[in-house]
């Protein structure tokens, strides 16, 4: 990785002359909206990074996993689901998924409205215009306040003309996929955009006997909008948007076997471990699926009041479904019955901003109001060799069997099978919150600036369980092996609910100073703040405080982040080359830590965690075909003195020191024949990381490089193109996140990465 970084930097340093250079052989400016007015990211005191659509086509990135091989500064991953198990990290820190109490430290917003969880935003990506990677706490431009960093996104806008586009695609892995979309302008004030997705892809999680492999795709998307613009000055802008998933999500291989793996072999399963750049073997006997229905509405108004005043307001509602189930022993023996899962989201927002300009002020006032209902039931049962698995790990041989087996609350799983012995919950949570923000920029001279920013939150939270149809604050409702064979997390059930106000004041100060016409740089301090909650989860109950309450042991507390930053950002050499850096630390205070124990997830606050380091980007057009792209991060994320030895002065999960990207792009024209033709190959490299949540040294995983090109030709009028495209050409397979073995004490299982895939797209375009 310090190879890349040199190399990098090299290119953009070495033997390179002013005047050697054509001048009409420059970068383009690239301009963003993170500050909620279009910008160019050079002039703005902000870490961020920008992306076209067009862009991340090119690099074959179509939904949010995509962007970590784009921006060094990101690691995206899921676990045991798309849909709750997802993780973003900005500068090595996020909120690990599985657990549909937690909020994510770094929030996604599509369309200026936020989407509550990581894995609500993990659909593909479909008629986008710009993606924008904000690093640092956020608060004083978004409406809902985050910690460690945002993802923007921003859809392609209706136009006031007539055109259309159809991509279809094929590739290994059976896959197949079409997507299109079309822009009418009904009249000279209303303009309408249609646009949607298709994608099927088989599975590349093999089965032992290669009869089956999951981990598919199927799923669509159609997103519909309308634009009425009666003058210069109003604009309404309404998104209808419907995504569905049917897909077989996420099977395990095994990764190290303990002491219970002789166990499971004896009743007949495959403990077989997965090994680094091999086809990845599971043991599955009940299939998995995951059905996900995501829908919402926004209407988005822009007044412009006066010369120096606009208005806008974003209203939206969602409403996020999923139904799943999992074979959580991930193993062929029948040890536990799939995992019953049905979760609900519904959210409601309106932000409302007043900005303006005068000839020394940039100015925003804003206020928002956020409310979401989640309903989430499971069930985590024996299989039909559960009591047999039981009984001879425990050493007991066969006589536990009769009292481990039965089923006496009479519950019946997603199969309709009737299990045996376990444990089902309901979980419910309420929220309702608001905040009022502002965001100003003083332009004090010609050069330096003064930007502050402040927010106040407040929330309340409700949330609740009943635990085996136990009565709120009622006695424990336990299956009869709790009395001899008291398993935790499956025993000791009591239901609870519990409510919780908080508020915070958050904010930001950044001072820039322009050094000459081409560079500027700033310095800046914010905080950032994430809502407190209840771990829903069967780890939070069963546990009684000093007055008997069962409550405090299911809550978590807010997090707060401190973070300071000096950044430098230049256009050098003619305007060939871009170069913006970053120095930064951030403090977070009351951490929240999810981590999982084998059955179910805990989660905590720890008192000290704090990530720091370098980052440096840029862009370098090496002639008037050609142009590179790099980038790397060095973040050291560490925990404090959090009272735990296994995790005092270590790195976070999923948090390399070092990562890098670079790409080529290369576009010219096709001597003779009018057409184009246009290559474009991107590396990234993700350095060593410890991939569980307990940090134990068995499970880092090693660096590793991806490395994905396309080659496509183009018409002169631009209505045909053709694409051949691979991603991961070295078919590099590493584990990507090894956990304790469900039920499997001494045992890990591992998720790991899709192997080398490839195909072929074909485009048309019509009007326009």
């Amino acid at each position: 990785m310090r190879r890349l970084f040199i190399f990098a930097v090299g290119i953009c340093t070495c033997n390179l002359a002013p005047g050697a250079f054509a001048a009409e052989i420059q970068v383009e400016e690239i301009v963003v909206t993170a500050t909620r007015r279009e910008e160019s990211i050079q002039d703005i005191p902000i870490a961020v990074s920008a992306f076209s659509g067009d862009d991340l086509e090119r690099r074959g990135v179509q939904d949010l996993y995509g962007l970590q091989e784009v921006a060094p500064s990101v690691a995206i991953y899921s676990s045991n689901s798309t849909s709750n198990g997802g993780t973003i990290r900005i500068r090595g820190v996020g909120t690990t998924g599985n657990n549909p109490g937690l909020e994510a430290a770094v929030g996604t917003f599509i369309d200026g409205v936020y989407r509550s969880r990581a894995g609500l935003a993990f659909n593909d990506m479909v008629d986008i215009e710009r993606v924008e990677v904000l690093r640092g706490p956020q608060g004083t431009l978004f409406g809902k306040n985050t910690v460690a960093g945002a993802l923007n996104i921003v859809s392609r806008r209706p136009e006031f003309n007539n055109s259309a586009s159809v991509t279809a695609g094929a590739g290994n892995y059976g896959m197949h996929q079409l997507r299109g979309n079309a822009n009418f302008a009904a009249s000279e004030q209303l303009a309408f955009r249609i646009a949607g997705s298709r994608l099927n892809r088989d599975g590349f999680y093999e089965t032992f006997d290669g009869a089956d492999a999951f981990d598919s795709r199927d799923r669509y998307t159609l997103k519909a909008q309308a634009l009425w613009q009666p003058s210069d000055a109003l604009s309404a802008r309404l998104i209808v948007d419907h995504t569905e998933r049917n897909e077989d999500c996420c099977p395990a291989a095994y990764f190290i076997n303990g002491p219970t793996g002789a166990v499971v072999e004896a009743l007949g399963g495959n403990i077989t471990p997965f090994r680094n750049d091999e086809d990845v073997k599971v043991g599955v006997n009940h299939r998995p699926f995951e059905d996900v229905e995501d829908e919402g509405i926004s209407l988005d108004i822009n007044w412009e009041v006066n010369d120096g005043m606009r208005f806008r307001s974003i209203t939206a509602q969602r409403k996020y479904h999923v139904f799943r189930a999992q074979d959580i022993d991930f193993g062929d023996a029948d040890l536990l019955l799939p995992q019953d899962v049905d979760e609900t989201f519904r959210n409601f927002s309106q932000e409302l901003q007043l900005f303006g300009s005068t000839d020394t002020l940039d100015w925003l006032f804003g206020a928002y109001f956020f409310t979401e209902d989640l309903d989430s039931d499971e069930m985590v049962v024996m299989g039909s060799q559960g009591p047999a698995y039981l009984s001879a790990v425990l050493g007991a041989g066969t006589a536990l069997i009769p009292v481990l087996s039965g089923n006496p609350a009479g519950r019946v799983n997603s199969s309709g099978q009737t299990p045996n012995q376990g444990y089902d919950a309901v979980y419910f949570s309420e929220t309702e919150g608001w905040s009022l923000f502002s965001h100003g920029t003083w332009h004090a001279t010609d050069r330096f600036d003064v930007t502050l920013g402040l927010r106040y939150n407040d929330e309340e939270k409700t949330a609740g369980a009943v635990i085996n149809g136990a009565p709120v604050w009622g006695t424990p409702i336990d299956d009869p092996f709790c009395g001899p064979v008291p398993i935790p997390s499956l025993c000791d059930n009591s239901s609870w609910t519990n409510s919780q106000a908080e508020d915070a004041l958050t904010g930001t100060l950044k001072l820039g100073y322009q050094l000459n016409e081409n560079i500027n740089t700033y310095l800046s301090y914010s905080r950032g703040y994430k809502a407190g909650g209840y771990n829903l989860d069967q780890e939070a109950v069963g546990n009684r405080d000093a007055n008997g309450d069962f409550a405090d042991q299911s809550r978590f507390h807010q997090e707060l982040s401190n973070s300071y930053e000096i950044g430098l950002k230049g256009i050098f050499f003619n305007n060939r080359l871009t170069l913006n850096s970053a120095l930064f630390h951030s403090d977070f205070e009351d951490f929240q830590l999810n981590t999982f124990t084998g059955l179910g997830f805990t989660v905590g606050n720890l008192p000290e965690v704090s990530s720091q380091g370098v980052e440096v980007e840029g862009l370098y057009r090496i002639t008037g075909i050609a142009t590179l792209s790099f980038g790397a991060t060095y973040a050291d994320a560490r925990y404090g003195a959090v009272g735990d030895e296994s995790l005092n002065g270590k790195r976070l999960t999923q948090s390399p020191l070092w990562q890098g990207t670079a790409a080529l792009f290369i576009e010219d024209e096709i001597a003779n024949t009018g057409w184009s033709y246009n290559f474009n190959m991107n590396f990234s490299h993700v350095g060593e990381a410890n991939t569980g949540s307990d940090l134990d040294p068995e499970k880092i995983r090693g660096a590793f490089n991806l490395l994905n090109a396309s080659l496509g030709v183009n018409s002169s009028d631009g209505r045909w193109g053709a694409t051949i495209w691979a991603r991961n050409l070295g078919d590099v397979v590493r584990n990507q996140l090894v956990f304790d073995s469900v039920f499997q004490g001494g045992s890990w299982s591992t998720f790991s990465n899709m192997g080398r895939s490839y195909g072929l797209t074909l485009t048309a375009n019509f009007g326009g």
